[in-house]
C-alpha cells in the first residue's frame, strides 16, 4: 500500500499541530457484492461542506464535522483540538448518514474506514458508531441512538496512528423501513485530536 500524509495544519493559541493518516483503499473491502450505498466524501476536494444528506451536529460543543482532503483524497474529518478552552468540558458531535432505505435490498452490511492522529492520546478522546431508526433530521433529541456493540475495529487511543482501520462487515440485515448511522466524536476541547472517516459502504 502506498503511503501518503495528510497534512492538517491548525494554527490557534495553542500553536500547530500535523495530523496525516496512511492511503484510503478499497482492497479489504467485499468485491463480490452489490454496492447499495457509497460515500468517499471527496467533495472535500474542493469544498469543507459535507456531501448531501449528511448531517454535522453538535450535541455539546460548537465543533462540527466537515470534509477535507489531501493529495487527492477526500474523507469527513474532525478536530478538536483546534477548540477554544472557554468550550464544554466535553466535545460531542456527529457525523449523520443520509436516510437508509431497509426494504429495498437484502442481507445489507456496513463497512467503512477510520484513522486518528497521534494527537488522540487520551481515553477520552474515541469515535463510536450508533444508529437510529427514528430519526427524521430535525428530532436529534428525542430520536433513539443506539451505540452499536459489534464493532471491534474503530481506531482509538491505543492504536497506531495515522493509519486507517477497516470496520470489517457489520450487519444491518435485521432492520427493516428506513435508518440513519452515525459517527460520534467524544473529546475534550483543546486536548484532542483528529479523526477521519472515509470509503463508506453498504453493500448486499
Amino acid at each position: 500500500m502506498i503511503t501518503r500524509i495528510k497534512l492538517l495544519v491548525l494554527v490557534g493559541l495553542v500553536g500547530s499541530i500535523f495530523s496525516s493518516c496512511t492511503k484510503d483503499s478499497d482492497v479489504e473491502y467485499p468485491t463480490l457484492k452489490n454496492v447499495y450505498f457509497a460515500e468517499n466524501f471527496d467533495g472535500g476536494l474542493t469544498s469543507p461542506a459535507l456531501p448531501t444528506g449528511w448531517t454535522a451536529y453538535a450535541q455539546t460543543g460548537t465543533t462540527l464535522w466537515s470534509s477535507g482532503a489531501y493529495a487527492g483524497d477526500g474523507y469527513a474529518q474532525l478536530n478538536g483540538y483546534s477548540t477554544l478552552s472557554s468550550a464544554p468540558s466535553q466535545l460531542n458531535s456527529w457525523l449523520i448518514s443520509p436516510e437508509i432505505n431497509m426494504d429495498a435490498v437484502q442481507g445489507e452490511q456496513l463497512s467503512f474506514q477510520t484513522c486518528h492522529s497521534k494527537y488522540v492520546n487520551t481515553t477520552t478522546n474515541v469515535i463510536e458508531l450508533y444508529i437510529s431508526t427514528n430519526y427524521t433530521g430535525t428530532n436529534f433529541s428525542t430520536a433513539n441512538w443506539t451505540k452499536t456493540n459489534y464493532i471491534t475495529t474503530l481506531p482509538d487511543p491505543l492504536t497506531k496512528p495515522y493509519v486507517y482501520v477497516n470496520s470489517g462487515a457489520i450487519d444491518l440485515s435485521r432492520y427493516t423501513g428506513t435508518l440513519h448511522f452515525a459517527f460520534k466524536y467524544i473529546g475534550v476541547p483543546a486536548i484532542s485530536g483528529t479523526y477521519q472517516v472515509d470509503n463508506v459502504r453498504i453493500v448486499y
